[in-house]
């Protein structure tokens, strides 16, 4: 582990008295500080995106300075940074919070350690190339892998400045990710050589991709005239910890039907409730039969063109020929799946239900089963069911009496952007979120994850709808301009005019094919790193 961060340097050639060593120390230390600073500061909820474009900038010079220990140096700054901006998962839990901030540092590290040997035999501008390929690549894996960790990838930290980054319907947030690198490339290549032509290249780079979005963003500005289709939202304000334990499930879906009724009228077209809204956890098979869901039916025929979307915990049997890797052994011998769910209802009962597919890694599923078995009774209790949850496999659309089509989103899928394209393709025509997000207390973490959810509407170019149980209930148009903002720890019911879409935009056709590249790329940077000295003197030679 050691010779991950000290490249084989013996510790007492480091140390000594010399003052000029003292002085670079300094300033490394300085040049550690100052880039956790900016890329901390530059993260939502804070409207300073544009940091991220020269956060950077002081990582690449001390790599460039620092001989000795310098993957130590540039992970202690990345560490700085995850604690700068997540620190508030230790609220949810304080192992997983060490563990997620040591490990995704970790990761974050390996892009410098690829630039720096490719560059040590191909030069600065390749060096460079080959630190972008690699970070995309690890922003991609962290999509798509079962420790999907998402939450800090670079484009997302743009989520508070939209007339920013309207081109994201066609790249998606990896676009921002390689603006963001690419532009501190730029700025760290004008420094090592302030040529006019490095100057104005690094320029055209920060303003092109700007203007282009401000230009878009005001053409996407619509004046909706007439009646549009609308959603009642309820915001129940319940303790997320005691939720499952404070009434009976009866007793809050008659408090979720009490509030709704205060802004329902006859042409409502959906009600939502949040993530895990209805408590009793049901068999799938004949959850029309159990009484939560025999109240919301009779309810539901006061409003005969009313469809409620909501949260729930659902589970259903397979016998030992069909079961599922996350199925988990009955008394009776069968095997069981157990889901967080959302579920589409209207007065003649349940008509689908969605099972949340995007799961958080060590709380709803322990990702690699067959190697991390034996942590399983570890995992983090969050939302009544722990442990590894089922899956659904299909990204299911959700329909209104109209015809209109909704994706189910669960909580952590808000920020699967490729995936949440999915729903798209398949026929929706709005987002919902279902949501709870009371874990982390009054931090950046519920902020985050509504400015997020903005990121998916640029991209697919429809209106979102955020259902709380605590945190930010509201609207995000197309441009994701965001309206209707409850407030934290306070019940509300809402009610939202909505606008269907059904074009998509180059992103929902091809998704992540930023990412898709990057991972081949990847391929040729990784050997070239590895076998640098060799090829370098082939090519050369």
């Amino acid at each position: 582990m050691l010779k991950l961060f000290t490249d084989n340097v013996e510790v007492t050639n480091i140390i000594g008295s010399n003052p000029i060593f003292a002085t670079h120390l300094k300033r490394q230390f300085l040049l550690i500080l100052l880039s956790s600073l900016i890329l901390s500061l530059g993260w939502p909820p804070l409207y300073t995106g544009y940091l991220l474009l020269l956060g950077f900038v002081p990582l690449l010079l001390l790599e460039q300075e620092a001989q000795k220990w310098y993957r130590l140096k540039i992970y202690l700054s990345l560490l700085l940074w995850n604690i700068g901006t997540t620190w508030w998962v230790w609220n949810a839990s304080p192992e997983g919070c060490i563990a997620m901030l040591l490990a995704n540092s970790g990761l974050m590290l390996i892009p410098f350690v690829i630039y720096r040997r490719v560059k040590r035999y191909f030069g600065l501008e390749t060096g460079l190339a080959a630190w972008i390929i690699s970070w995309i690549s690890m922003e991609y894996l962290h999509l798509n892998w079962e420790i999907a960790y998402p939450w800090l990838n670079l484009g997302n930290g743009l989520a508070a400045l939209p007339q920013a980054i309207q081109w994201y319907e066609y790249t998606g947030t990896l676009g921002g990710t390689l603006w963001i690198l690419l532009v501190n490339a730029l700025i760290f290549t004008f420094l090592s050589n302030p040529t006019k032509l490095n100057r104005w290249v690094t320029i055209s780079a920060v303003i092109i991709p700007f203007v282009f979005s401000y230009i878009t963003f005001i053409s996407e500005i619509s004046i909706y005239k007439g009646k549009f289709p609308e959603v009642v939202v309820v915001q129940p304000n319940i303790d997320p910890y005691q939720k499952f334990e404070a009434e009976d499930p009866q007793s809050e879906v008659n408090y979720f039907i009490k509030m709704a009724e205060t802004k329902l009228n006859q042409n409502t077209e959906f009600v939502l409730f949040p993530e895990t809204g209805l408590t009793e956890t049901c068999e799938e098979a004949y959850i029309n039969d159990a009484l939560t869901y025999k109240i919301l039916k009779q309810w539901l025929k006061k409003y005969p063109k009313l469809t409620l979307v909501s949260g729930s915990n659902t589970y259903r049997f397979f016998d030992s020929t069909n079961r599922t890797s996350t199925s988990r052994r009955h008394y009776s011998g069968k095997y069981y799946d157990v889901y967080n769910s959302a579920i589409v209802m209207d007065q003649s009962g349940v008509k689908d239900i969605y099972r949340k597919s995007k799961l958080v890694p060590g709380v709803e599923k322990m990702p690699y089963t067959k190697v991390f078995s034996f942590l399983e009774n570890y995992a983090i209790d969050l939302g009544g069911i722990s442990g590894s949850l089922g899956e659904d496999s299909v990204a299911r659309v959700f329909y209104s009496q109209n015809k209109i089509g909704a994706a189910p989103l669960i909580c952590y899928e808000t920020i699967f952007g490729e995936y949440v394209s999915e729903f798209v393709k398949n026929g929706a025509n709005v987002i919902f979120i279902l949501t709870n997000d009371g874990w982390w207390g009054n931090t950046p973490g519920y902020r985050h994850h509504k400015l997020y959810a903005r990121l998916r509407a640029i991209e697919t170019r429809r209106d979102v709808v955020r259902c709380t149980n605590t945190g930010t209930s509201c609207v995000i148009d197309k441009t994701g301009k965001i309206n209707g903002e409850t407030h934290w720890w306070k019940a509300a019911t809402m009610r939202y005019s909505i606008h269907p879409n059904s074009k998509f935009t180059f992103y929902t056709k091809h998704g992540d094919y930023l990412g898709k590249l990057a991972a081949w790329l990847f391929s040729i940077v990784f050997i070239m790193s590895i076998a640098g000295k060799a090829i370098s003197r082939k090519i050369f030679s």
